[in-house]
């Protein structure tokens, strides 16, 4: 097929692509119950690589028990970590592709017996209504541990032979609680003004540029909007603005998402039916309160009702968004937020819309997706049902759609693999 936008080359920081799609993070519940590499996430990563995808971009990884969200999640909390992510980036590399690590702080959205502690950490103690956890502040001391944590992730990742790094700043976990007013209600230098409420992202934004050097690429994921109506959450020109002050730091490239878990998951849109009763039966729910997971199974039918008005799929949702911190910024713009179709992906990117596309559920459904679309091959295709994320923090990712997983592993078992990756 004829040569189109998505498959021309783009450079992040001094990174070069040889095209513009991502895949973008998702929690993947593959590695061993204290974050080493196996060979289960491996093989899920490789086969994302053998199909060409130009970036890959890990699962949220954590750096200490209060970074952490749930079991089996990658870790960069101990230099004895290295070898397993050395591992994991040269199986990636030696198919081609380039793989960053996403870093991160949970936050408060975080069910604390879930991963052996007592409470979880915010800005402000102010209640997650959605886990029903309330958080304690978090200490300076605390904060300043929490940023040597980040960096210390990074040069791991670093020494590791990863190409670069992600700082996790969107959906609600700590780096945005911090942004948002809604969550951070301190009176000390972290709280209060746009300026005080900035300072630890680019506190931990700096910490890691000074381990890892000015050649190393790092991008930011941030909201395009908190999505928190009647509430104190950021707009899209709050948005704008942080990453106006993140590109004049140095930040290579912004992904652009939208929402906290409080907004109701909208930056997970999709088909909900069903949702709250898997997930509260064999997903992360069930380690819910018994009084908070029994209300939600009991009204499981009208919360479903309720997030297909809120958040039902369509195609591109976050482009409202990157549209405008394309308009405002020179570094790239990814906008991720249910992309599935070529046609879709490219009008993304010629319209203005952003420098590139990140997906996650297509490529778990194929992932061959980018060697399928260049080739205009026809491939297993997510129907966003939702299935995997219902699933997610419990359950290995992976497509629970019996009808596309049988299509992607009849694919896989048909040899698809041993056609050339580009």
């Amino acid at each position: 097929m004829a040569q189109s936008s998505l498959f021309t080359p783009i450079s992040i920081g001094k990174l070069e692509l040889p095209g513009r799609l991502a895949k973008s993070a998702t929690t993947e519940t593959r590695c061993t119950e204290d974050g080493f590499v196996t060979d289960s996430l491996i093989e899920y990563y490789a086969q994302i690589a053998q199909g060409g995808t130009p970036l890959l971009i890990t699962g949220n990884a954590y750096f200490d028990i209060y970074s952490k969200a749930g079991p089996r999640q990658i870790g960069a909390d101990n230099d004895d970590k290295i070898p397993g992510l050395r591992r994991l980036a040269h199986a990636i590399h030696h198919h081609g592709s380039k793989v960053f690590m996403q870093i991160y702080h949970v936050g408060r959205q975080a069910i604390p017996r879930f991963v052996g502690r007592k409470d979880a950490v915010a800005p402000s103690a102010v209640f997650e209504p959605s886990l029903g956890v309330r958080p304690r502040e978090i200490t300076l001391e605390e904060i300043r541990r929490t940023i040597s944590g980040f960096a210390e992730a990074a040069t791991r990742c670093r020494k590791a032979g990863l190409d670069g790094i992600q700082i996790h700043a969107a959906h609600g976990y700590l780096l945005n609680e911090f942004l948002t007013p809604h969550t951070n209600r301190r009176t000390d230098e972290y709280g209060g003004s746009f300026e005080n409420r900035l300072r630890l992202l680019l506190e931990v934004y700096r910490a890691i540029r000074q381990r890892v050097g000015q050649d190393y690429p790092i991008i930011l994921k941030i909201n395009g909007s908190d999505d928190l109506p009647l509430r104190k959450g950021l707009t899209p020109n709050d948005m704008v603005e942080i990453a106006r002050r993140m590109e004049a730091e140095g930040v290579d490239a912004v992904e652009i998402s939208a929402g906290h878990y409080e907004s109701g998951f909208t930056f997970e849109r999709g088909r909900w039916k069903g949702f709250f009763s898997t997930v509260t039966t064999v997903g992360m729910g069930t380690n819910l309160p018994w009084y908070h997971r029994g209300s939600a199974r009991l009204l499981a039918p009208i919360l479903d009702c309720g997030l297909n008005r809120i958040a039902g799929y369509s195609e591109g949702f976050n482009l409202r968004y990157s549209r405008l911190f394309k308009q405002a910024l020179r570094i790239p713009v990814i906008c991720v937020g249910g992309f599935i179709h070529r046609e879709a992906m490219e009008h993304a990117i010629s319209s203005s819309g952003c420098d590139m596309v990140s997906v996650a559920r297509a490529l778990i459904a194929d992932p061959f997706l980018y060697r399928h679309m260049r080739k205009g091959v026809e491939g297993p295709q997510c129907d966003f049902c939702n299935a995997c994320y219902a699933r997610g923090a419990m359950w290995p990712v992976d497509c629970y759609n019996e009808e596309v997983r049988l299509h992607r592993d009849r694919m896989l078992r048909e040899g698809m693999h041993s056609e050339s990756h580009r």
